[in-house]
């Protein structure tokens, strides 16, 4: 079996979302205050590795991402806006 740069930049980008996910759960279930910022920190670096092999792919036309039509995007804002009245805390700046 031949192993391209395809296939090893499919599995590398893979690897780094794992990696990002659960770096991400770490770092919200730290109990000290030290190590979240450090998981913070890792995961964030992890994030941009993640960022590069992405638009590596995409620009080789390997991963593509649909373009979403103006409708989608409507719906979407109404629907988190219906949220955030709902639960105001559900908000970015906490209140909506």
């Amino acid at each position: 079996m031949n192993i391209g740069v395809k296939e090893i930049l499919t599995d590398m980008m893979h690897s780094e979302k794992s990696l990002a996910s659960a770096y991400c759960r770490a770092e919200l279930e730290a109990a000290n205050k030290s190590v979240r910022i450090a998981l913070g920190n890792i995961q964030r670096k992890v994030q941009d590795q993640h960022a590069k092999l992405f638009h590596e792919m995409h620009q080789r036309g390997w991963y593509q991402t649909p373009t979403a039509g103006q409708q989608a995007i409507e719906s979407t804002i109404i629907s988190w806006e219906q949220k955030f009245q709902k639960e105001p805390s559900l908000s970015p700046n906490g209140k909506h």
